[in-house]
This record gives C-alpha cells, structure tokens and sequence, in this order.
C-alpha cells in the first residue's frame, strides 16, 4: 500500500526535498544575453569550464535536431552557427537534469531518450503542422517536458518504481498510474521545479501539458495554444512507437493524434512511418550521449 504524498507548493524544493540552485554557468550566459555587448568568445569560454556539459552541448549540437552541415568540433562554432540564444537554451536543459543527480542510470538513460525523440518529432510537427511557431522555445520545452517524473524519482522513488511498474504492466501511460493511485501528477512536480529554478513559461507550459488527456481537451480547442500541442502530440506519437502499451491505449492515443492532425487513417500511418525514421536517428544519436 503506497503511502500518500501530501505537498505544500509553498515549501515543497525549498524547506524538504531541497535542491542546489542551478550551476553559475546558466546564470552567466543569461545575463550576458541581455547584454548588447555580448561576447560570443566569454560564453564559448563559460561553457569550456564544465568539461561534462561541454562535452553533452557538442553531441546535442551535432544531434539530427539541429541537422547541421558540418561537424560542430568547438563551442565557438557552435555559438557562430546556432547564436547565443540556442546555446544558452541547450546549457539549461542540460544543466536542469544534471542537476537533479538521479543516480538510477538506466531511468535518466530512458528519459534522455523519450525527451531526444521528442524533441525530435517537436520540430518534425511544427515544421507540417504549426510553421509560424517559434523555434526558439522548442527544444527546452521538449526537452523538459517529462522532468516532473525525475523530480518524482529523487524524493518519492518508492512511489515512482509503483507508478512506472504499474504502467508497464498494464500498457498504459505514466499520468494513467498517476490517476490510479491517487497520486500527485508528475505534471505539478514539474511545473514546481519550474517555479523554483525560475525556468522559461514555455517549459513550464510543456510540463503542464503533455498528457493524453491534455491532447483530448486540445481536440476541442487550440486556439493560441500552438506550443502546448506541439509538445502533447510529440509526446504521444513518441510513446505511440513504443512497445509497451497496450492495444487500448494505443488506439486511444492514435485516435486523439489523427483527430487533432485531421488526418485519414492512410495519411496518419505514413505520417507514423516518418516518426520511426525519426526514432531509428535518435536511437543512433542517444547511444553516443548516453
């Protein structure tokens, strides 16, 4: 029998389950963001400093997300092709889940992948279906989307191991556990540790709607939600080409994608044939980064 987490949003990160504040790094190349004089050198400079996130901003750099054309081999070149902004949103990303120090490999293996994928079929989806949003809160909010289950994972791991058993062995997706324990989402975990680190709105946004049941209540309305649903159908065509749910709740997923895409059965399995090409690059990708 699980016991019940009762959380105060007021202390919750602050007074128990307290985390350190981000690294320096993430400060500094905001701050020199808003500087006019920014200088490209200094943040190449900051980030060369932290050998682990140097290493992991590269890989992210020459990842299929970003498609370059060359090989990305320094910081700086890095900083030339895809500008600060980019840069700074990468370090953060990283730097986030760095940061939380999950031990258990495996877990942050599996969610290094799922937030790659998608990441990956984020701009996929934007590209066809969304083409005026902006790319530049994309890869953050992908990225962060599902952080809640590591904040979940470093306090409440009893709880987590229950919640992602239960979804294994039924076939259905982590919020679905959630709902059945009677548990606190991942989903308010996250938007949590947002408000704590002060993280971007668009991924507090994402961390707050991702679900398939966010996806149903977008079905009805998407008006001036554009991120939100990118991020939900990302999510969902990512799980949908997993192994591990069952038949219902993938054919309840499909059906809310193809609903939301408006698209027949045909197109909606070539739309899904171009996401396991996507899959199949990540899998080769995340085996480096991991």
């Amino acid at each position: 029998m699980l016991a019940p987490i009762e959380i105060d949003p007021k202390t919750f990160l602050r007074k128990h389950c307290t985390l350190p504040a981000l690294p320096e790094v993430v400060t500094q190349i905001q701050q020199m963001i808003h500087d006019t004089n920014a200088n490209m050198n200094k943040v190449a400079d900051l980030v060369g400093e932290d050998p682990a996130i140097l290493a992991q901003v590269l890989k992210v750099v020459n990842s299929a997300y970003y498609g370059l054309p060359t090989e990305i081999t320094k910081v700086r070149m890095a900083v030339a092709y895809l500008g600060l902004n980019e840069v700074y949103r990468i370090v953060l990303s990283l730097a986030v889940v760095n940061n939380l120090a999950v031990s258990e490999k495996k877990i942050v293996d599996d969610f290094w992948f799922h937030s790659f994928f998608a990441a990956t079929c984020a701009k996929h989806l934007a590209k066809k279906f969304e083409p005026v949003l902006s790319y530049e809160d994309l890869w953050p909010a992908a990225m962060l989307h599902d952080i809640g289950k590591l904040v979940y994972l470093k306090f409440y791991p009893k709880h987590f191991k229950a919640l992602n058993d239960h979804a294994k062995g039924h076939g259905c997706t982590f919020s679905e556990a959630e709902v059945h324990f009677s548990l606190p989402t991942s989903a308010f975990l996250g938007s949590l540790l947002c408000d704590h680190w002060r993280l971007p709105a668009p991924v507090k946004k994402a961390c707050a709607c991702h679900t398939l049941q966010d996806m149903v209540s977008l079905n009805d309305d998407t008006s001036g939600r554009a991120l939100e649903r990118i991020i939900c159908l990302s999510t969902l065509v990512a799980l949908l080409s997993a192994d591990d749910l069952s038949n219902e709740t993938r054919q309840a997923i499909a059906d809310a994608v193809r609903v939301n895409l408006n698209l027949s059965e045909e197109a909606f399995l070539a739309f899904m044939g171009d996401i396991y090409d996507l899959r199949a690059q990540v899998e080769s990708f995340v085996g480096q980064f991991v």
